[in-house]
C-alpha cells in the first residue's frame, strides 16, 4: 500500500505543537500497521463517510479523513468534527 498526503492535510499539521504532532504520528503509524496486517485495534474509531472517504480518530476531538483507492491511501484532512462536516459538504 502507498500513502500520500493532500496539501490541506499538510497545511493543517504543519502548525501542530510537538506534543500533538507526536500523538498524530503514533496514531497514523497504528493505522498504517492495521492496513498492512488487517488487524484493527480498538480505539481508532474507523468510520466510512461516503464513497472512498473514511475517517479515524486521533483523540476525542480530532479526526483524520482519508481516501482509499486500490493501492493508495491519501490523507485528506486533519481537523475537528466541524471541519469534517465542512469537508463533506464539498466532497
Amino acid at each position: 500500500m502507498q500513502y500520500a498526503y493532500h496539501q490541506a492535510f499538510l497545511r493543517a499539521t504543519k502548525r501542530l505543537s510537538r506534543h500533538h504532532a507526536d500523538v498524530l504520528l503514533r496514531v497514523v503509524a497504528r493505522f498504517q500497521q492495521a492496513v498492512e496486517t488487517g488487524v484493527w485495534p480498538q480505539g481508532l474509531g474507523l468510520t466510512h463517510l461516503r464513497g472512498g472517504y473514511f475517517e479515524f480518530r486521533v483523540d476525542a476531538h480530532v479526526r483524520v479523513i482519508y481516501r482509499r483507492t486500490p493501492g493508495l491511501i491519501e490523507y485528506a484532512l486533519y481537523g475537528s468534527h466541524d471541519d469534517v462536516r465542512r469537508f463533506l459538504k464539498t466532497h
